[in-house]
């Protein structure tokens, strides 16, 4: 992983608050290993994407499926009703 962590600024932006020399550079170690292990990888978010571009797909998947249905349901009822219409036609004409 490519990850830069300028130890040597950070160590100077604390001595230029009052840090001393000793202390900056001790804290610049840990600061650095906290700041890459808590740093998310590209594979990481390819991992990630990849698991909710599945989710998403499945949700879209279902949603389009009940559409589906009720659009199958509202057509049956207008061709019931338009059959219904059309022999109350008859019998009147």
């Amino acid at each position: 992983m490519a990850f830069a962590f300028d130890t040597l600024k950070f160590t100077q932006r604390l001595e230029q608050v009052g840090v001393g020399r000793e202390q900056a550079v001790a804290r610049a170690e840990p600061a650095r290993d906290m700041i890459i292990a808590d740093s998310a990888t590209k594979a990481d978010l390819e991992k990630t994407l990849r698991l909710d571009l599945k989710a998403l797909k499945a949700g879209i998947d279902g949603s389009l499926r009940e559409l589906e249905l009720r659009m199958t349901v509202k057509l049956g009822a207008i061709i019931a009703a338009a059959v219904a219409v059309i022999a109350a036609l008859q019998k009147f004409l």
